[in-house]
């Protein structure tokens, strides 16, 4: 399955702007400059209160600047008392909706609450009055409206991003396109920003890109642009298991089953392999008709997983593999008792059978078909224990097993045909 690996990080510069509109120092009053340097003075040393008396002062004046209201909010975002802040930046942009400064620090206000979306469209906002244009603002909304888990918004921030600056497309952009046409399930427009990703970036990241560029490969079918990337991969970083690990999948899928069990081996040198990958390595071997190194890797994984008993109907058809009977019959039994694997049981019944020991093969399926009660299986087991007792010359078990097997659909033509020949071997029963 496809996975994006890559996670955005959200470094939101804090701006904190006298004014973000093109207005000239001598635009402003001297007395609200006067104000507001002291009070950014005292900002500067945390002593916000004092910061704060001094435009609480100004503003009871009848000559009210928007920078008071500007600087107040100010402090209490410096302060870490975002929802006053946000007050006081409303109250800035209900009289000056294009300050690009109190959209930006209430961008942040919201984004610090968890308000995704107003914070990307304050972002938004932020961009539209910000001169000269700052690309970071852009980009901060699309990872905002991301966060929101609003893709379609992101992805129309980002193209618009793109847009604005052809000339300065950075990759951290890419990687949030990438993120986006993955959540909104579009793999085909991942690839022309993963190629270059997969290209430009370096060490960790790099391998990851280039591991969801095979991924994206993968989704789309693209299976000899995979093939060839992943060899590719081996040839330049061969040293790296995750691309030994992709190719042994690709070859598998292919039907390819040697050399995905040579691969799977550069995988095994490279680094210790899981649960599911040893057990695909015994699993090849079996396949590939080498059932002693099958058990060798089986037996390692009993070891670490001793209840498992997948592992140990593989070690029966391994040990059959190799014309073991006796070892098979072993392996099978070494199932626990006390919560029986049917499948195991069924396999030890015809080993049992097959060497000959009927009595315990009778038994066996006897047990099987009680723990079998009530399915259509049951029937199929009282047959068997009927052909065991036969062979075993237990006549009056073989008639009693054969009468339980009539009993069912599938069994009951048989069933009736050796009870009528039991009666011709034997007619005393």
């Amino acid at each position: 399955m496809v996975y994006l690996r890559t996670l955005l990080c959200l470094g939101l510069p804090l701006l904190l702007l006298l004014s973000a509109a093109p207005v000239q120092a001598d635009e402003i009053p001297i007395s609200v400059r006067r104000v507001v340097l002291q009070a950014q003075s005292l900002m500067d040393k945390q002593h916000y209160a004092e910061a704060l008396a001094v435009l609480e002062k100004q503003r009871q004046r009848p000559q009210h600047h928007y920078l008071i209201d500007f600087t107040i909010g100010n402090i209490y975002l410096l302060s870490q008392r975002k929802s006053k802040a946000i007050t006081w930046y409303r109250a800035v942009l209900a009289g000056r909706p294009d300050h690009s400064g109190a959209w930006l620090n209430l961008a942040q206000c919201y984004y610090a609450g968890e308000h995704y979306i107003k914070a990307a469209k304050a972002f938004e906002q932020g961009y539209r009055y910000r001169q000269p244009a700052q690309a970071q603002l852009l980009y901060n909304a699309a990872l905002a409206y991301l966060q929101a888990q609003q893709p379609n918004e992101a992805l129309a921030a980002l193209l618009q991003l793109l847009a604005d600056f052809p000339d300065a497309i950075q990759n951290s952009w890419r990687a949030a396109l990438v993120q986006v046409y993955v959540q909104l399930d579009q793999p085909r427009h991942t690839l022309v920003h993963l190629e270059i990703l997969a290209q430009q970036t370096e060490a960790e990241d790099q391998r990851r890109w280039r591991e969801l560029l095979v991924q994206q490969y993968l989704v789309l079918k693209m299976t000899d642009k995979a093939l060839a990337m992943v060899q590719f991969l081996t040839r330049v970083d061969g040293l790296e298991a995750r691309w030994w690990t992709l190719l042994t999948h690709l070859h598998l899928e292919a039907g390819r089953y040697a050399q995905g069990l040579v691969t799977l081996k550069v995988v095994a040198y490279l680094q210790p392999l899981n649960k599911e990958e040893l057990r695909l390595l015994a699993d090849l071997h079996l396949t590939l008709g080498v059932p002693q190194q099958a058990i060798h890797y089986y037996t390692q994984l009993r070891q670490q997983h001793p209840h498992d008993n997948r592992l140990l109907t593989r070690l029966v058809h391994a040990s059959l593999n190799l014309h073991r009977p006796q070892q098979a019959l072993w392996w099978a039994q070494q199932a626990q008792s006390d919560s029986p694997d049917i499948s195991l049981l069924q396999l030890q019944g015809q080993l049992l059978f097959s060497l000959k020991r009927y009595p315990d093969a009778v038994t066996l399926f006897g047990r099987i078909a009680k723990l079998e009660k009530g399915s259509g299986k049951a029937g199929a087991a009282w047959l068997m224990q009927g052909y065991a007792a036969w062979n075993g010359e237990l006549w009056g078990q073989a008639r009693k097993a054969f009468k339980q097997a009539k009993r069912y659909p599938d069994q009951r033509k048989r069933a009736t045909q050796l009870l009528q020949q039991l009666r011709e071997v034997s007619p005393s029963l």
